[in-house]
Order: C-alpha cells, then structure tokens, then sequence
C-alpha cells in the first residue's frame, strides 16, 4: 500500500512538472484602481488599458519557467488631471518589447507569476502638460488558472504601472497607478 501511494505521489508530481508550452499568447484588460505617487506627481487620473502579449518561453526548470514578453497595446486610455480644461481623456498605443514573466509551475492548474516591462506609449493629445510621446514601467504579479488540457488560462492580477515622458518635455509630471486586470491566455 505504501509503494502504491509512493507511486501515485510521484506520478503526480511528475505531471504537474511538465515542460510548459513554448508560446503564449495573451490579451488582458486593466483599470486603475489607484493613483499613487512614487515616482510622479500626478494625482486624480485615470487609466485603462488593453494589452495583447506574446511570450515565449526562454527557461524552465525546478519549479520555474521564465518567459520574454512582449507587449502591443492597441488602446489605453488616460484621464490627464493637467489638462487647462480639467480632466480630460486621450487615448493612445504603443509597445512593450522589454518585458519578463516568472511562473511557479509546481502546480497543475493555478501558476502564480511576477511580471514586468517597459515601453513606451503615443498619445493624440499633450500628456500632462508635456509630450504625446511617454515611457512606460511595469511591475506585477498574479495567477493563471488553467484548463484541463492546459492549452488555455485565465489570468487575474495586480500591476504597478507608470508613464513619464522621462524629462523630454518642459515638465515631467507623469502617472503611478495601481491596476487590476483580467484576461485570457492561449498556449502553443
């Protein structure tokens, strides 16, 4: 009875261990539930965003897999409290082509992760009194929780975000914002 169990332990082990696929693709939606001043001055803003992501596997082994990842973000959409007129809306695109994520692949069906990147993002109007064109730093984490066949997730989590034009403009207010987001992952 001991054996059998041993081997069940194992077996289990073994297939919660797999080798993860190769490509992911993803697409999240976040909205900012916070806006925060670490490194900007920016208060009352808003922010929300689309991000459709690639990943590709460059590690794995242990209980970790380590991805690049890559970033196109075809909408964000920023309330800019340094308008003359109040907050107004711009919206704008751009990339993350800089980016990491570690997953804990331990587990079968849910893998917690830490992500980061950095971009850059292009705007129809002047951000906060500034620049159309800004920079982009990210930092979060959260959890995939994975279907049977392990070919799909859904993702949920927390993320530090912060645009800066990075001193190219007259002034460099920028914006911190704490963001939730949600979205699905495909694997390959």
């Amino acid at each position: 009875m001991c054996t059998a169990f041993a081997v069940f332990l194992f077996a289990g082990c073994a297939s919660a261990q797999d080798r993860p696929a190769p490509n992911e693709f993803t697409t999240w939606f976040g909205g900012q539930f916070a806006n925060k001043q670490a490194f900007s001055d920016t208060v009352h803003g808003r922010l929300y965003q689309v991000e459709n992501r690639y990943t590709r596997l460059i590690y794995a082994g242990g209980p970790l897999a380590v991805r690049w990842v890559f970033d196109v973000v075809p909408m964000t959409l920023v309330g800019d409290p340094w308008h003359t007129k109040g907050r107004q809306y711009a919206y704008g695109g751009g990339g993350s082509p800089i980016g990491a994520q570690v997953n804990w692949v331990h587990y079968r069906r849910v893998e917690p992760f830490l992500t980061s990147g950095g971009g850059f993002l292009y705007f129809n109007d002047r951000m906060f009194k500034a620049t159309h064109f800004n920079f982009t730093a990210q930092l979060g984490g959260g959890v995939q929780m994975f279907s049977s066949s392990r070919r799909r997730s859904f993702d949920i989590g927390c993320k530090y975000h912060h645009i800066s034009n990075a001193n190219l403009g007259n002034v460099n207010h920028g914006m911190d914002s704490l963001m939730l987001f949600a979205g699905v992952s495909f694997f390959r």
